[in-house]
């Protein structure tokens, strides 16, 4: 049921959007962190050649990287492959975890919108009801207005 995906999908989005706030100050800091390495490191990446531009042939697109090695993937400069320290590898792969949050978040919260206009009175009564749910709604909004939901898909299907 549309309507149930809907429901769904709000929880989805506002309960992503609430994990990245938890963790913001960290996705923050190690936003900061990784600037300040990229820029001291800014000369030793100039030196790379990008898989992305290329001199118009044969440039690489995003499908036929998969089939680049990693040594190539990364560069290598005149002293040989470009490595990466584990510290800010796993500051980057953190910052990834914790920022895809909000991404998830935008893209549940969008496919709702997609549905919601496929049932737009349900909603439309819903929302007079509970009031509207943002993606500044509270947990307990969310709730009242999803058990609201509930029960009204509860007796539209005579259960």
């Amino acid at each position: 049921d549309k309507k149930l995906a809907v429901l769904c999908y709000r929880c989805l989005s506002l309960l992503y959007l609430r994990m990245f706030k938890l963790k913001k100050d960290h996705a923050m800091k190690y936003s900061r962190s990784l600037m300040e390495y990229f820029k001291q490191n800014a000369s030793k990446v100039a030196q790379i050649p990008s898989p992305w531009v290329g001199n118009g042939k044969n440039t690489p697109s995003p499908v036929s990287l998969n089939n680049v090695s990693p040594i190539n993937a990364m560069g290598s400069c005149n002293n040989g492959p470009v490595t990466i320290p584990q510290r800010i590898h796993h500051m980057a792969a953190s910052h990834v975890n914790i920022t895809s949050n909000v991404l998830r978040g935008y893209e549940h919260w969008d496919m709702a919108d997609k549905l919601t206009r496929e049932n737009k009175e349900f909603f439309g009564d819903l929302d007079t009801l509970m009031g509207p749910l943002t993606q500044h709604s509270s947990m307990t909004n969310l709730v009242r207005y999803v058990r609201q939901g509930l029960c009204w898909l509860r007796i539209d299907a005579h259960l």
